[in-house]
């Protein structure tokens, strides 16, 4: 049996129960709850409301699954559903290629506000062409009761929060290259004028690909703010929208917005990513967005002092997390560049903290024919020597003689 452990709160993984503690938000749970989170909705139990499992089974199929949409899009299966409406696993049958269809609940559309934010997802989403944003490919309603949709590329993979839980602690050279890949993404909203302001791991999935291990698109631009909008009503700057544990400052109080709302969000995600919590929690969304206006985070290598992460990232993180936005990184090409940066900063910083090794000379053993070598210069030595004092003997004398052979031989030995 094995088990999943995320901030040690997970219930053994192939066990059917629901769990103790929120798989989203990490709460303890009430006993009645059986369902969904009291505090943040997410489901409790693997079905077709959590985003990152498949429907379960049940003895009523969807009604959808199986027809034909627009005479062009087969579905065929349910994959997920929100407050909004279902997404859709289907078919492109000209193209024979797998996409997503998003479909708005019918009920809704007498809601022309929540119409109009389904429509706004799909025009801020269409005019974005970039690797690392999911591809709208189509958007229309269905003949027969109105029905909007948005078809969209199918990306096989599973989203940040599925990462994070089921392989924390990452490595910070691979979290730096996800996070990397998000601020990419970020930068090409923000040139067409395009904030998310719904950045969490939910909408980041990350897919295995042959040349790329974590290829990441961000998803659901559902209440993403178009600066230049003609439909102000839907995208009012003192309209709280988003997700609290991922909002900043500013957004939770409904202050004007601009691109470093989204850097915020990234400074989040990072520190739930490093430190395996979210820097701002409470028991009810007003303590959550309260906390993020009034309190600083606990540095994250204090927060998780046993995770991996180095002065650089801590630094990072903190700069994203300034109630300030002048303080943070001010555009999303300069957060992915310090981003990539940190790696290198860290090895850096690892080398200069390790004291250099002092390395004693050691004098080298002499090898044989080294010995054999010297040997020989000794004997050629003393034989010169010996030559020099017979000469001199014959003119010295035996005891003069003797005196000198005894002094070349004492030098030569020294």
């Amino acid at each position: 049996m094995r088990c999943i452990h995320w901030k040690k709160r997970f219930t053994c993984a192939n066990v059917g129960a629901v769990t103790k503690s929120c798989p989203r938000c990490q709460r303890a749970l009430p006993p009645a709850a059986t369902k969904l989170c009291v505090y943040c909705g997410a489901p409790l139990v693997r079905g077709a409301t959590d985003p990152g499992f498949r429907p379960a089974q049940t003895a009523t199929a969807d009604p959808l699954v199986g027809t034909l949409i627009a005479n062009r899009f087969q579905v065929e299966d349910l994959i997920g559903q929100g407050g909004m409406g279902k997404v859709y696993r289907a078919r492109h049958l000209a193209l024979d290629r797998p996409i997503v269809l998003k479909m708005l609940k019918p009920q809704l559309l007498e809601d022309p506000t929540l119409v109009g934010r389904f429509e706004r997802e799909a025009k801020a989403a269409s005019r974005l062409n970039h690797p690392n944003v999911i591809q709208v490919l189509d958007f229309g309603r269905l003949e027969n009761d109105g029905t909007l949709y948005i078809v969209m590329e199918y990306v096989q993979g599973k989203d940040l929060r599925l990462v994070l839980r089921d392989e924390w602690p990452l490595g910070e050279e691979r979290l730096c290259d996800i996070m990397a890949q998000v601020c990419s993404a970020l930068g090409e909203a923000h040139v067409n004028n395009v904030i998310h302001r719904d950045l969490k791991p939910e909408n980041i999935m990350v897919e295995a690909r042959r040349d790329q291990p974590d290829h990441v698109k961000v998803l659901d631009f559902g209440i993403a703010k178009i600066l230049d909008s003609d439909s102000p009503g839907l995208t009012r700057h003192d309209v709280v929208c988003g997700t609290p544990q991922y909002m900043a400052p500013e957004q939770a109080t409904g202050s004007a917005l601009d691109e470093r709302s989204d850097l915020y969000a990234v400074g989040v995600i990072l520190y739930q990513m490093t430190t395996g919590h979210l820097p701002f929690d409470g028991a009810n969304s007003m303590e959550v967005l309260t906390r993020h206006v009034n309190e600083p985070p606990v540095p994250p290598r204090q927060r998780q002092p046993d995770a991996p992460i180095s002065e650089a990232m801590e630094r990072l993180i903190l700069r994203a997390l300034s109630k300030d936005p002048a303080k943070r990184p001010q555009t999303a090409e300069q957060f992915r560049e310090e981003l990539l940066a940190v790696p290198g900063q860290a090895l850096a910083a690892a080398r200069a903290a390790t004291p250099p090794r002092s390395v004693a000379p050691v004098a080298a053993e002499a090898t044989p024919a080294v010995r054999r070598s010297k040997a020989l210069w000794i004997v050629a030595a003393a034989t010169a020597a010996l030559l020099i004092v017979g000469v001199a003997a014959a003119v010295a004398g035996p005891v003069r003689y003797r005196e000198s052979v005894a002094r070349i031989f004492a030098d030569v030995k020294r």
